[in-house]
């Protein structure tokens, strides 16, 4: 029932709104009503309506949640740099096979070709915050398990498959709703200067946690690694619990979660601007993403050099993330933006990957290394946000479980299939071919009409 307004005054959403916002934002920690349920269109508004904050510091950290949970997630990325480095490391030294280093990355990807789409219909119809208290339970359970393994020498091949597989299962129901959470704690606004912050503390994590493995690995050896990463879940996890509120989903018509996905499924085929974004990513994981897990095969054949060196390439590629994402943080979110910086982005990572993989020298594999990762950050932040904020919020955790399947799924495929090329042609002979396509595509999506279009009509 409607709240009688003073008859002098005029009824003020916005204000109510604001002040909805202003609530949330500043609710104290210990405040049992930030993680009640608040329904998902009642947050948007609140959230919308909030005030404009000035560049520095980041707007989006005005928004208490969202600052809390940004917050907790640098030790997450830390360990997972940390284990990415430590695991590839731990497989190929105990195998010598090339192969084997692809089986278990796409052990840990192949559960996102089809978990991740379940994982976005998920998030369309249950609680994020929810979901999110369970998958980074099993990611952290998952870690320590891996820990406890390889210090007592029991991580046969096996068992890091099957660890993978299941740290994969998580995390592909993981991403597409943690994505979709961003925007529920920020306005619209302010989702592009979110997902830069992100890719900031990614970025930041990405120079010190292969750094930080590779002297660990020296020193007392690899499981170290996944025991930080098993500790670091703690930190969300309490956030998630305490502070995130508890967001219900949009009220829509009721139907299964087949009839949820073949509704997305339709909408990529028939939005233009989707089926580009869909495209592009498809290009940028197949052809690009899939040559990460071969870094270690890159320093060992073609620079011949150990663990610390390894570190050093894991975390060279941060630094171009890193004034990537400053960067991308204060340059703000219109549409005209964010299709250049796909198009530009393009351009630096398929020429940075051609030149990595053409190259055996330390000297010019660093400075491709920056390259990389400052094209992946801007074509990366570009799409995410396309999808974000160009399409229906009730929609929003589909699409982007549509995405991760394609970022996470096809490399995994695309990591195999350079494996097995790699019997016939030089690896890294076929990975500066995948350059080549992953730049093409980039650039004809960009400039193709549907962005040009949609950039054209928005303010």
């Amino acid at each position: 029932m409607m709240r009688p307004m003073p008859p002098v005054a005029e009824p003020d959403p916005e204000a109510d709104a604001a002040e909805a916002a202003t609530a949330l934002a500043q609710a104290p920690m210990s405040d049992t009503s930030a993680t009640a349920d608040v329904p998902e269109e009642a947050a948007a508004e609140a959230v919308a309506a909030s005030p404009r904050q000035r560049r520095w510091p980041p707007p989006a950290l005005a928004v208490r949640p969202y600052r809390w949970y940004w917050a907790s997630q640098w030790p997450v990325f830390l360990g997972t740099w940390m284990q990415v480095v430590a695991l590839g490391y731990y497989v190929y030294t105990t195998t010598g096979s090339q192969t084997a280093v692809g089986i278990v990355g796409a052990a840990d990807g192949i559960p996102a070709v089809v978990l991740s789409l379940f994982g976005g219909v998920l998030a369309d119809r249950l609680p994020r915050r929810r979901i999110l208290l369970c998958t980074q339970s099993v990611l952290g359970l998952s870690a320590a398990l891996l820990a406890v393994l390889v210090a007592t020498h029991n991580a046969g091949l096996g068992a890091l498959i099957a660890i993978a597989v299941v740290f994969g299962s998580a995390d592909a129901l993981d991403l597409p709703t943690r994505q979709a959470l961003i925007a529920d704690l920020v306005s619209a606004d302010l989702v592009v200067n979110a997902v830069a912050l992100g890719s900031l503390a990614m970025s930041v994590t990405r120079i010190a946690g292969p750094a930080l493995a590779g002297l660990l690995i020296g020193w007392v050896g690899p499981a170290v690694c996944f025991g930080f990463l098993a500790l670091a879940y703690i930190g969300p996890l309490f956030v998630l619990f305490t502070i995130v509120p508890n967001i219900a989903p949009m009220a829509r018509a009721r139907s299964t979660a087949w009839g949820d996905l073949t509704e997305a499924l339709r909408l990529v085929r028939r939005d233009k601007l989707v089926r580009g974004v869909i495209i592009c990513a498809s290009a940028l994981s197949f052809f690009g993403i899939a040559y990460m897990p071969y870094l270690p095969v890159y320093a060992h054949d073609k620079l011949h050099a150990g663990s610390q060196v390894l570190g050093l390439l894991y975390t060279t590629g941060g630094f171009g993330a890193l004034v990537g994402s400053i960067f991308i943080a204060f340059i703000g979110g219109r549409m005209e933006v964010r299709r250049r910086l796909l198009l530009v982005g393009a351009v630096i990572y398929g020429c940075s990957l051609f030149s990595l993989a053409s190259s055996a020298q330390l000297g010019f594999a660093l400075p491709a290394l920056v390259g990389i990762s400052l094209g992946f950050l801007a074509m990366n932040t570009s799409m995410v946000t396309l999808l974000q904020t160009e399409t229906d919020p009730s929609m929003r955790g589909r699409l982007l479980g549509f995405y991760s399947t394609i970022l996470a799924g096809l490399q995994t495929v695309g990591t195999l299939m350079y494996g097995f090329i790699a019997h016939a042609v030089p690896l890294f002979t076929a990975i500066s071919v995948g350059a080549i396509v992953v730049g093409g595509v980039g650039v004809l999506t960009a400039l193709g009409p549907a962005l040009r279009t949609r950039a054209a009509a928005a303010p």
